[in-house]
C-alpha cells in the first residue's frame, strides 16, 4: 500500500460512527437534561453534530465553522464548546434570536441572575394589583390564538420586560434582552390555544379549548429558571474564548462573512419548501407578533415579515432569476425533472378522464347507473368521499363541541361509509334521499379537479424553484470555503407529486463534484427524535398519507 492510500484508509477509519441515536433529543452533547430553552422544529441531533465536528477537527485541522441555516443554534453551540469560531445565518428572525442566546457568553452570571429574580419577584407582586397600568396587545387573530387572560397576562409581561430592558446599561443590555425576550416566546408557545406537537398553526379542538386554563406569568417564571440553569450549565463548559457570530441574512448571500474564509461548512438545510415541509414561519409567526418592536428595540433584529416562509428557499417572495443549465449538472436532477414530468402527463390524463365522469353523472341527473359507474372511477371516488367526510366533520363540529376531534373524525368516517353505502343501495328510496344531498357536494368536487388539473405542473415549478435557490447556495458556501476545507451537509430524501423520492444528498453530491470537490464520505442514521411528522397527507393526491424524511444523509466533500 503507497503512502496515498494509506492516508485515505485511516481516513476512512474515522466516519465508523454509530449516529442512530435514541432517547431525549437534549439540549447539547455535554450535559442530560429534561429541560429546554425553546422548542423548533426538525432541530438537528447535538450528539450527532458533536461526534461529526470532533472528527473533522481531529483529523482535517478545522478551527473556523460556518452553517448558514443555522435553525435553532445546535452547530452554532457545539462549535463553541469544542473551541471553534462559528459564523452563521438565517432568514427566521426567532432562529437567529434562539441562537444567539445559545452561544451567550454570560459575564457576570451573580449579576444576572439577581436582577431577574428582581423582576420575577416584581412580576409576582404587581400581578396581584389588577389596577397597574399597561397596554393590552393587538394583532389580528390575536383573540383566536390566545384566551382572553391570558392576552392580559402575556401583555403585563411584554410591558415589564420592556421596562426592565430600558434601565439597563448599555454592556448588560444585549445578555438581558435575548434571555428575557427567549423565555417570553416559550412562554407564549405554551399558553397558546396551538396544538401540542405541531409546528404548523392549528387551533385546539372545541372540547380542549373548554379545559384549557394556564398561568402565563407562572409560565414565564418557570422558563426563566430553566433557561438560566441551562446556560450555566452551558458556560461551564467552554474552555477557549472563541468567536461566535449570528446574523439575520438570507444563506444566498453570505455577505456578513466579507472577506472571512471557513474551514468547514456544517448545515442542515430545509429539504424542500415551507407549503409542503417544515413550515418554520408558520412556528414562529405568534411569537413575533408579540415581539416584534422588543426585538428590534433592544437587540437590533428587525423582523422584515410575521411568517418569513415566502421568503425561505423555494418561496413564493424569493429570488429566482438564475440560469436554470446549472443546476442541470446535476444527472440525478436532470431525472428528477423527467420523472415529475412523466408523472404529471399521465395524472393529466386520469384527471381529464374524472372530470369526464363527473359531467356525465351531473347531465344525467345521477340516475343509478351513472352513479355506480362514476364509483368506479376510483380517483372520482376517492374525491366524492372526502367531500362527503369533509361535509359530515364540520356539521358534527360546529354541533357537538363537547366532543373530541378524534371522536369528531371516528363519527364522520363512520357515517361517510354509510353514506356511499347508501348511495349503492337498491332501495329507491334510500339511494334517492343521498342522491339528493349528493347533488348540493358535486360541484365542489368539480372544483377540486379542476383545481388539481392546474396544481401538478405548478407544483414541478416549485420543487425546481427550491433547488434552484439550494444551488445558490452551494455557489455561496464554494465562495468563502478556503481550498482543501470541508462542506457537510445533513439532509433528508424527501417525497414529492406524492410518489417521487427525492435523492437530496446524491443531487448535492453531483453539483459538488461539477464544483471540484471529492466525495469523503456518505453517511446514515435513522430518525429517533427529530420533531418531523412522520406521515403527511400528500399535497399530490390528497388521498393517502406518504412517509415522510426517516433517514438523515450526510454527505462530507472536500474542496480540490
Amino acid at each position: 500500500m503507497n503512502r496515498e492510500s494509506f492516508v485515505e484508509s485511516k481516513k476512512s477509519d474515522i466516519w465508523n460512527l454509530d449516529l442512530n441515536y435514541s432517547g431525549e433529543n437534549n439540549y447539547t452533547s455535554f450535559f442530560s437534561s429534561t429541560g429546554n430553552i425553546h422548542s423548533y422544529p426538525a432541530k438537528a441531533v447535538p450528539d450527532m453534530v458533536h461526534s461529526l465536528l470532533l472528527n473533522l477537527k481531529e483529523h482535517y485541522n478545522v478551527s473556523t465553522v460556518l452553517d448558514p441555516f443555522v435553525g435553532s443554534g445546535t452547530v452554532a453551540l457545539e462549535s463553541k464548546v469544542l473551541g471553534l469560531d462559528f459564523f452563521g445565518s438565517d432568514l427566521n428572525p426567532l432562529a437567529v434570536m434562539l441562537s444567539k442566546v445559545k452561544v451567550l457568553l454570560i459575564e457576570n452570571t451573580g449579576y444576572i441572575e439577581q436582577q431577574i429574580s428582581i423582576l420575577l419577584e416584581d412580576l409576582s407582586s404587581l400581578q396581584l394589583n389588577k389596577n397597574t397600568p399597561f397596554i393590552i396587545e393587538k394583532f389580528e387573530n390575536i383573540e383566536f390564538w390566545f384566551k382572553g387572560e391570558n392576552i392580559r397576562e402575556l401583555s403585563f409581561i411584554k410591558d415589564k420586560i420592556n421596562q426592565f430592558l430600558k434601565k439597563r446599561t448599555k454592556k448588560h443590555k444585549g445578555t438581558f434582552a435575548l434571555i428575557l425576550l427567549i423565555a417570553f416566546s416559550s412562554t407564549i408557545r405554551t399558553v397558546s390555544l396551538t396544538r401540542n406537537g405541531e409546528f404548523k398553526l392549528y387551533r385546539i379542538s372545541p372540547s380542549d379549548l373548554e379545559k384549557f386554563k394556564v398561568d402565563a406569568v407562572e409560565v414565564f417564571r418557570e422558563k426563566m429558571k430553566n433557561l438560566l440553569e441551562l446556560l450555566e450549565k452551558a458556560n461551564k463548559q467552554y474552555k477557549e474564548q472563541t468567536i461566535s457570530e449570528i446574523h439575520l441574512a438570507n444563506a444566498k448571500d453570505l455577505f456578513y462573512l466579507k472577506d472571512k474564509r471557513v474551514d468547514l461548512v456544517l448545515t442542515s438545510p430545509p429539504y424542500g419548501d415551507s407549503k409542503s415541509t417544515v413550515a418554520y414561519g408558520q412556528y414562529s409567526k405568534l411569537s413575533l407578533q408579540w415581539m416584534k418592536d422588543l426585538m428590534e428595540v433592544h437587540l437590533g433584529i428587525k423582523v422584515y415579515s410575521d411568517n418569513c416562509d415566502e421568503h425561505l428557499l423555494g418561496g413564493k417572495k424569493s429570488d429566482f432569476t438564475f440560469d436554470d443549465e446549472r443546476i442541470l449538472s446535476s444527472q440525478t436532477m436532470r431525472n428528477l425533472i423527467e420523472e415529475m414530468n412523466r408523472i404529471t402527463n399521465e395524472r393529466k390524463k386520469n384527471i381529464t378522464e374524472t372530470l369526464d365522469s363527473l359531467k356525465l353523472m351531473i347531465e344525467n341527473n345521477n340516475r343509478y347507473s351513472y352513479i355506480i359507474q362514476a364509483l368506479n372511477n376510483e380517483e372520482l371516488k376517492i374525491l366524492i368521499t372526502e367531500r362527503v367526510r369533509l361535509d359530515i366533520y364540520r356539521k358534527i363540529k360546529n354541533s357537538a363541541k363537547h366532543l373530541s376531534d378524534k371522536k369528531i373524525k371516528q363519527i364522520a368516517k363512520y357515517e361517510t361509509s354509510k353514506f356511499i353505502l347508501d348511495l349503492l343501495d337498491s332501495r329507491h328510496k334510500v339511494r334517492y334521499r343521498r342522491t339528493q344531498q349528493l347533488n348540493n357536494k358535486l360541484p365542489y368536487v368539480k372544483e377540486t379537479i379542476i383545481r388539481k388539473m392546474k396544481s401538478q405542473p405548478k407544483r414541478i415549478v416549485e420543487v425546481i424553484n427550491f433547488f434552484k435557490d439550494l444551488y445558490k447556495v452551494v455557489i455561496e458556501t464554494d465562495r468563502i470555503l478556503l481550498i482543501g476545507g470541508l462542506q457537510a451537509w445533513i439532509v433528508g430524501h424527501r417525497t414529492v407529486l406524492g410518489e417521487i423520492n427525492v435523492n437530496m444528498a446524491q443531487i448535492l453530491n453531483d453539483w459538488f463534484k461539477d464544483l471540484n470537490y471529492k466525495q469523503i464520505t456518505s453517511l446514515q442514521r435513522q430518525y429517533s427524535f427529530k420533531r418531523m411528522p412522520h406521515h403527511i397527507n400528500s399535497t399530490a393526491t390528497r388521498n393517502s398519507e406518504i412517509k415522510t424524511m426517516m433517514q438523515e444523509h450526510i454527505l462530507v466533500v472536500q474542496k480540490q
